[in-house]
């Protein structure tokens, strides 16, 4: 039984990483399309009268501000994963050296 429960869990683990990298993934797709847009955006007489009359104050948002946005959530986001991450094996060491110490 015990080791149904741990293929069990291994093959959950292996979800969770292929669907982390699947949404990571995603994700910069997503931000190269916004960039893409930017740029069109930029270049593009036609797309800037046509964003002025159909879309209006949410114009500014195309020239790059949208895109800078994201790639500001995308980052905070990892440094928050990554400094979680830390201060969890940080934890996990401290214990580790208390019972060794004590």
């Amino acid at each position: 039984m015990g080791d149904r429960l741990d293929m069990d869990r291994l093959k959950q683990e292996q979800l969770l990483k292929r669907t982390r990298w699947l949404v990571w993934t995603e994700s910069l797709s997503i931000l190269g399309l916004l960039v893409w847009v930017s740029l069109e955006y930029e270049n593009n007489l036609y797309l800037q009268t046509w964003a002025g009359k159909n879309i209006g104050p949410l114009g500014f948002l195309l020239n790059g501000t949208l895109a800078g946005l994201y790639a500001g959530a995308l980052l905070g986001y990892t440094i928050a994963v990554y400094a979680g991450k830390r201060t969890e094996e940080e934890k996990i060491l401290e214990s580790l050296k208390k019972k060794n110490l004590g």
